[in-house]
C-alpha cells in the first residue's frame, strides 16, 4: 500500500508504484485522501481513503490486516495493524529542519517505521546523529536506513530531457516564511523582487513553499506577493505541485535554504543564488555545520545584500562550464545511485517481502 496525505510532487512515487505492478505476485494498492494531489484518481487501484478516520469505517481492520508492506514519502502517525512501514525521504542533503523541539517530536513520528529508504550517505549519517541526540537514553527502535539514491532526481532528469523550454527565467523557490525567520528570505522577498523587475530584463517565477500554501505555513504572505506584482508581465506564479515546468525554464535558481537548491542544480547543473542577509549570525549557529551550507559555493553563489544580488544577476555567464562541471562533481560525490534509484528502490522492497 502507497499512501499519499497531501498535494505534492508524486510522479516518482507513481513510477515506483507501477513498477511494481509490473510483478503479478504483487497487488499494489495507491491511497489518496482529500489532500492528495489529483493526478492520482488515473492511476489503476487507486483509491480515497483517509486514515485519519479509520476509526469511523466498520470492518476497516479486516481489510487492513491483510497488508504487508505500507508505504509513503510523507510522515503519517497511523499504520495498517501488521504491516512493515517504509518511509521514503526526499531530503537530498542534511538539512536545516525546524527548532529542536519540533524536530524531536517528528523523529518520534519514526517509531512505527522499519525502514527509512534515503538519498545519500550525507542524509543517513544526518539521521543517524539525530537518533543519537534525541533517543540515547531511551528504548526507541532506530528504523534501518538504507541508501537507495534519490528517486526525484532521477524522475526529475528524465523529465527534463522531454521538455524543451527557452532558459529565460530566474525561479525565486524560498523555504518557508515560518521557518527560523531571522534566517530566511521572506523580509526582503518583495524587495528582491522589486529590484529585479526594474533592474534586470529576466522574467521572474515565484514558486512558494508548499508550506506557505497550507494554514500551516503563511497563506497570507504568499497573497500578498502575489497580489502586488500580478500585473507585471514579466512576474508569474508557479502554485503546481509539479516544479518540473519551472526547472525547464529556469536558467538559474534563488532560495535561502530550501532543499530544492540541490535538487536543481543536480538536476540541471545550472547554478543557484543562495541569499543569506544574516550570514554573519548563521556562522554563529550548528547549521553552519551542515554540509548544506558548507557545499553552497560548489553549486553556485552566496549573496549578503540587495545591491550584491542584482550585481550578481547582471553579472554574465553566471551559468558556465566551470560551475557546470563543479556541480557535475558535487553529485557523482553525493549521490551513488544516480539513474539506478528507480530498480535499487524497487529491489529493496522485493527483499523486504521475502
Amino acid at each position: 500500500m502507497f499512501y499519499f496525505p497531501v498535494k505534492a510532487y508524486n510522479e516518482n512515487i507513481i513510477e515506483l508504484a507501477n513498477l511494481l505492478k509490473k510483478n503479478k505476485n504483487l497487488l499494489v494498492l495507491l491511497i489518496r485522501n482529500k489532500h492528495s494531489s489529483h493526478d492520482l484518481l488515473k492511476q489503476k487501484n487507486s483509491y480515497l481513503l483517509d486514515f485519519g478516520y479509520l476509526r469511523f469505517i466498520p470492518f476497516s481492520k479486516i481489510f487492513l490486516n491483510q497488508i504487508n508492506l505500507f508505504i509513503s514519502a510523507y510522515l503519517t502517525y497511523i499504520f495498517p495493524p501488521h504491516s512493515k512501514n517504509i518511509y521514503i525521504s526526499h531530503d537530498i542533503t542534511d538539512m536545516a529542519m525546524v527548532n529542536k523541539k519540533v524536530e524531536k517530536k517528528l523523529f518520534l513520528a519514526f517509531s512505527k517505521i522499519h525502514f527509512i529508504f534515503l538519498s545519500s550517505d550525507i542524509v543517513i549519517e544526518d539521521f543517524i546523529k539525530k537518533f543519537n541526540l534525541f533517543f540515547t537514553k531511551t528504548k526507541f527502535r532506530t528504523p534501518k536506513l538504507i541508501n537507495t539514491g534519490y528517486l526525484k532526481l532521477d524522475h526529475i532528469r528524465r523529465e527534463l530531457d522531454l521538455i524543451n523550454n527557452k532558459k529565460d527565467s530566474i525561479l525565486l523557490a524560498p523555504t518557508s516564511s515560518i521557518m527560523l525567520k531571522n534566517l530566511n528570505i521572506s523580509n526582503d522577498l518583495i524587495k528582491i523582487i522589486d529590484n529585479l523587475l526594474n533592474e534586470t530584463k529576466n522574467k521572474i517565477i515565484f514558486r512558494p513553499h508548499p508550506l506557505d500554501l497550507t494554514k500551516k505555513g503563511n497563506i497570507n504572505y504568499v497573497a500578498n506577493i502575489v497580489n502586488k506584482f500580478k500585473d507585471c508581465k514579466n512576474f508569474s506564479v508557479d502554485l503546481s505541485s509539479s516544479y518540473l515546468k519551472s526547472y525547464s525554464k529556469a536558467k538559474l535558481l534563488v532560495t535561502d535554504f530550501s532543499g530544492t537548491a540541490y535538487t536543481f542544480a543536480f538536476s540541471t547543473l545550472r547554478p543557484v543564488i543562495f541569499y543569506s542577509k544574516n550570514e554573519a549570525k548563521l556562522k554563529k549557529t550548528e547549521y553552519n555545520n551542515l554540509l548544506y551550507f558548507r557545499e553552497r559555493q560548489q553549486i553556485g553563489y552566496v549573496s549578503k545584500n540587495i545591491p550584491h544580488f542584482i550585481k550578481l544577476i547582471n553579472k554574465f555567464g553566471l551559468s558556465n562550464k566551470k560551475m557546470e562541471s563543479k556541480i557535475f562533481s558535487l553529485r557523482r560525490k553525493r549521490i551513488k545511485y544516480l539513474d539506478k534509484s528507480l530498480k535499487k528502490t524497487r529491489n529493496e522492497i522485493l527483499k523486504i517481502l521475502k
